[in-house]
């Protein structure tokens, strides 16, 4: 399994075609040996500026100039946390690794530079991509990526077949990195890339977040480089997990698996239940049993953010929150909940809330406790499924998989019904994605791995977590 990383950043230092990095990566054997490795790397881009800072050249003129360098020396900060992020992924069973630098590819474009990428890319399992944040968003590299493998059929049918995850690096700790992340995610989705954040040994957000402006900064972000080993790490492991160039054998598929449909909301004419049920009336493939929720006629009560959750040390298939009301959806269901190997959240989305019965909010929040359970709900392949009416614009979709990403999910692309009038306009393409995230579901081995769920900022929670731990 290849994890193809890719720095977007126009101040990469590594940017020549037969360049040394992957091959020193691999012949670091620990933590403290890839820190002395980073900071050595980057005296070398300090020394290289400071030799230009003497001949007292503009800014324009130093960057031409160190354009003129092999690109087989130093690193910029982008590069620092990918570095990060992919040795952690090469110490993870049958996983390799490659580089790119954007900036040597569509900073100043050719057709054989083109091909380059491309045959990268069409190589890869996996692709982790670390660039810097512009205004809360992608730089102007990853952009351009971006559309190149959106306008290649052959880059679109490959996208459908590898994992994605995000380095994000900006000038400050809240400096835009998640929702550099979040709309950088919408695009992989797009494309038809299965995308993931990072591990839980950093509870499991987004990416890697990275806080970095001068040149070297990162390697003294101790979080940040956290975050970006983690997300190297995670994507080592769910490569293991999970193979989408790999047609099932009939052993594996003798095992039932079990798909759960979580109805969120709908109207009063219960649309998005009709047509849920239509999908899983037509769909033909007996490997799976789905098991519908309609939350939205349930009671669900609100999450009270105790300062311990779940309240005690037992097994995960019990009932673990403080919330005990017997008709609460999740004291009633908790088993079936947890008894699944992918799910999809549903939703009805109107222009209104006019004759819409909604248990969204509540039931999101009160995931809580599944999450701290271990990730109880996690390694799983999501998506979401929206019912909207045109012009509703409530981005359903991006709220869902924002939320379900912080599970340590497998994001697959949202399944979009769009409503105009009384006609559903793109309802045979829905039918060919559904069973496209069957299909995928199928491939997720979903082995069970240790994962701990970390307390931050919660520190009774913390404090009572530790203890617990320690008497059990």
């Amino acid at each position: 399994m290849l994890v193809l990383g890719i720095s977007a950043s126009l101040r990469n230092k590594r940017f020549s075609y037969k360049n040394e990095l992957i091959d020193d990566l691999k012949k670091i054997k620990n933590l403290e040996d890839l820190d002395f490795f980073v900071k050595n790397q980057i005296k070398i881009t300090f020394s290289d500026i400071e030799k230009l800072n003497e001949k007292k050249l503009s800014f324009e003129e130093k960057y031409k100039e160190l354009k003129k360098h092999k690109g087989n020396r130093g690193l910029s900060n982008s590069e620092t946390a990918l570095v990060y992020a992919l040795w952690n992924s090469l110490q993870e069973e049958n996983i390799n690794i490659d580089y790119l630098s954007l900036s040597n590819i569509f900073e100043n474009e050719t057709e054989d530079k083109l091909n380059h990428f491309k045959k990268k890319f069409l190589n890869c399992d996996a692709l982790l991509l670390s660039g810097p944040v512009y205004f809360g968003d992608r730089g102007s590299l990853t952009q351009r990526m971006i559309e190149f493998l959106n306008s290649d059929k052959e880059c679109m049918l490959h996208a459908k077949k590898i994992l994605y995850a995000g380095l994000a690096v900006g000038a400050k700790r809240n400096g835009g990195q998640e929702t550099t992340l979040i709309f950088q995610a919408l695009d992989f989705l797009n494309m038809g890339c299965k995308v993931i954040g990072n591990g839980h040994d950093t509870t499991a957000q987004y990416g890697g977040t990275i806080v970095a402006g001068d040149i070297g900064k990162a390697v003294k972000d101790d979080y940040g480089i956290k975050t970006a080993l983690s997300t190297g790490k995670n994507i080592g492991e769910i490569l293991n997990n999970i193979d989408l160039n790999k047609d099932l054998s009939e052993k594996e598929l003798k095992v039932p698996h079990k798909c759960n449909i979580f109805i969120l909301q709908d109207n009063k004419q219960e649309e998005c239940t009709k047509i849920i049920k239509s999908l899983l009336n037509n769909y033909k493939n007996k490997n799976i049993n789905f098991k519908v929720f309609e939350v939205y006629k349930e009671e669900v009560h609100k999450c009270i953010a105790c300062d311990v959750c779940p309240i005690s040390y037992d097994a995960s298939q019990k009932y673990r929150c403080i919330i005990n009301n017997k008709e609460d959806f999740f004291k009633k269901n908790h088993e079936d909940i947890v008894d699944c190997d992918s799910f999809i959240f549903a939703a009805y989305s109107g222009t209104n809330f006019i004759n819409i019965k909604s248990n969204y909010q509540q039931f999101i929040e009160r995931t809580r406790y599944l999450r701290r359970d271990n990730y109880l709900f996690g390694r799983k392949l999501v998506s979401s499924f929206i019912l909207s009416e045109v012009n509703s614009n409530r981005n359903l979709h991006i709220r869902i998989l924002t939320s379900l990403i912080r599970h340590h999910n497998i994001l697959f692309k949202p399944i979009l019904v769009f409503k105009n009038a009384n006609m559903y306009i793109n309802f045979e393409n829905i039918k060919k994605q559904f069973i496209d995230f069957c299909n995928t579901a199928l491939k997720v081995k979903n082995k069970t791995q240790e994962v701990e769920y970390k307390p931050v900022g919660y520190e009774i929670s913390l404090e009572e977590h530790l203890n617990r731990k320690k008497l059990s």
